[in-house]
């Protein structure tokens, strides 16, 4: 009958093994280490700041011969512009274009036709004033008059001129907000906040 082994031994045989796999298996990790460890490590430091941009290009100074002359574009290092903006012609009015913003999360009710109010709370670009019907607003820019209000929704028009579509006016219920550009790109989000009798 054959020897069995001790337990001390078969032991040593299991410790060995495991000290082979261990020597075997550090290689790939390490080179696995050596790989993705940089990646890794700026991952977790959220990697670099971008470098500073400087506000001001820099310009070539360069030594103009006397008696050569300048031309107007040379002059203070600022590039001319060339492409102005078209002027307006006769009866041309600013145009709005309208994009219309909803909460989807927020139910409609039904339109009511109501008792008209006297003056609405509006709300432009963050900055909210009251306004009394036939008052333009907003205070600093007065582009828009308030020409209308029901319990429900709020009716607005353009102090001078139409809109880009050839209505004078446009409705806005309560808690709607409407952005309306202009052709020169300011953007007005105009906010019903509430309306009051």
């Amino acid at each position: 009958m054959a020897r069995q082994p001790s337990e001390a031994a078969l032991r040593a045989q299991k410790d060995a093994k495991q000290k082979k796999l261990l020597i075997i298996l550090i290689v790939p990790f390490i080179a696995l280490l050596a790989w993705q460890g940089p990646k890794m490590f700026k991952a977790l430091q959220g990697g670099s700041p971008p470098p500073p941009t400087s506000a001001v290009p820099a310009i070539p100074t360069t030594s103009v011969p006397t008696g050569t002359p300048t031309t107007g574009s040379d002059q203070g290092g600022v590039l001319p512009d060339s492409d102005p903006k078209p002027d307006l012609l006769e009866g041309q009015l600013l145009s709005f274009s309208r994009f219309s913003g909803r909460d989807p999360f927020v139910r409609e009710s039904p339109s009511s036709s109501a008792q008209p109010a006297a003056r609405a709370t509006i709300e432009v670009n963050g900055s909210s004033e009251d306004v009394r019907v036939n008052d333009p607003f907003p205070a600093s820019d007065p582009t828009f008059k308030l020409v209308s209000v029901t319990d429900t929704a709020a009716v607005i028009g353009l102090v001078s001129g139409s809109f880009s579509n050839g209505d004078d006016t446009i409705t806005i219920n309560v808690g709607e907000t409407l952005v309306l550009a202009a052709d020169d790109g300011t953007r007005y989000a105009i906010k019903i906040v509430s309306v009051a009798s």
